[in-house]
């Protein structure tokens, strides 16, 4: 059981740091866009990513999708 508990711990770590990679990554990109080329407000912007990080967080663990 402690093996299972140290296994999810470990996934949910991955997550997190594929998370924040990606943000950098992302930040990153948006460096080089001007600013007409932003079409979303920013409210909108970080309420979907909050979205997709939850949802992300639930298939990875099972809260959503099954087992």
């Amino acid at each position: 059981m402690f093996r299972l508990i140290l296994l999810i711990l470990f996934v949910a770590a991955m997550l997190v740091a594929g998370v924040v990679v990606l943000s950098v990554v992302a930040s990153f990109a948006l460096l080089g866009r001007s600013k007409s080329e932003e079409d979303m407000p920013k409210t909108f912007q970080r309420v979907a990513y909050v979205a997709l990080v939850i949802l992300l967080f639930g298939l990875s663990i099972g809260w959503l999708g099954g087992l």
